[in-house]
Order: structure tokens, then C-alpha cells, then sequence
């Protein structure tokens, strides 16, 4: 069984964060994309493919201001 890896985004408050998410040849994609406030989907051919665009996407987020976990919310 080949595995995948997606880099998926996500906005909530006005605010993004990316993470990876591992998927099987056997995975139904729309159950594992079925992430609340997800922006966009990027297939990558290894994990460290996948880093590499969360790693970006959160930098640049990061750079923006607009990182989610920026401040806590509490």
C-alpha cells in the first residue's frame, strides 16, 4: 500500500496554519479532507515533500502576522 502525504491548510479567525496529513492508496480523500475551514490541498509524493510546503506556508503566516498560534487565545 502507497501512502501520501498532503499539505493542507487551514483558516480560522481570520488567521492560517498548514499541517500534513498522511493518506493511503485505500483512504477515501473526501473523508480525509473533510477539515473545518481548510483553504487548500496539496498532494506531495514523500513526507518530507509535505514539510516542506507546511514549513513554507507557516513561514510565511509567520512573516504576515497572520499565524494562528501567533497569541493565545485564553
Amino acid at each position: 500500500m502507497k501512502n501520501f502525504y498532503i499539505a493542507v491548510e487551514i483558516k480560522e479567525n481570520g488567521k492560517y496554519y498548514a499541517y500534513a496529513v498522511k493518506a493511503s492508496t485505500n483512504d477515501n480523500l473526501l473523508s480525509k479532507l473533510e477539515i473545518k475551514g481548510i483553504q487548500f490541498a496539496n498532494l506531495c509524493k514523500t513526507k518530507r515533500g509535505a514539510e516542506e510546503v507546511v514549513k513554507m506556508w507557516n513561514t510565511a503566516h509567520k512573516t504576515n502576522n497572520r499565524y494562528l498560534f501567533d497569541s493565545p487565545t485564553f
